[in-house]
């Protein structure tokens, strides 16, 4: 009698630890598993993250990278005030390489600018042309995602991910729809970026432009 009292217990202190520490980390379920909450009227964009996945990635490389995704950003969601763009200094609490984000630190971000929800950018790879528009030795690659969540609960409202390398139409003729639409060229490595990026921040339908 006594060993399954003291079992239960055990038990009930576990799941009650491991609830402790999953409160405040956002919210990785997918948005058909959580309950609905309102759309955000106010988005913080955050300055685009370089996450460095292995040795071979130059890290001055995706660094410079991550301005291009900036600047796409702003050209794509700058001229609409539901959008208002967090400066590096006060974004720097929230993303430090490799850290988990806190709903903590999330919402001082976001309160920064007056906000409930955060869009998050991450590139992983980021690979110029080596060429011109009709031949190139190497073609552009990007690896980039996004993440838009609320601040309060950690719930994702939406996410995408877009990883290319462009190939020659004879290498894979399956692409050639997407081909025609960019002129049978070789894209830069941020005309590439532009076209992903935003195919896939229209796939969500909290980020209207």
């Amino acid at each position: 009698m006594h060993k399954t009292v003291l079992l239960s217990c055990l038990v009930l202190a576990v799941l009650g630890l491991t609830s402790g520490c999953t409160g405040g980390q956002i919210d990785t379920r997918t948005e058909e598993n959580q309950p609905k909450i309102p759309p955000p009227t106010c988005i913080g964009v955050l300055p685009t993250q370089a996450i460095v996945t292995n040795n071979s990635v130059n890290a001055s490389i995706l660094s410079a990278g991550t301005a291009t995704i900036d600047s796409i950003l702003r050209e794509t969601l700058g001229s609409n005030r539901k959008y208002r763009f967090v400066e590096a200094s006060q974004a720097a609490q929230l993303q430090a390489p490799g850290a988990m984000a806190s709903l903590d630190a999330s919402r001082a971000v976001a309160q920064s600018v007056g906000c409930s929800a955060l869009l998050t950018t991450e590139l992983s790879r980021f690979v110029e042309r080596d060429g011109g528009p009709y031949g190139v030795r190497q073609p552009a690659a990007i690896t980039v995602s996004y993440k838009l969540y609320d601040v309060q609960t950690g719930m994702s409202f939406c996410h995408g991910r877009f990883d290319e390398q462009q190939e020659a139409l004879m290498e894979n003729l399956f692409s050639i729809g997407k081909a025609g639409k960019r002129g049978m060229t070789w894209l830069t490595a941020e005309e590439l970026a532009r076209e992903g990026l935003q195919s896939r921040l229209a796939e969500c339908q909290y980020l209207d432009k």
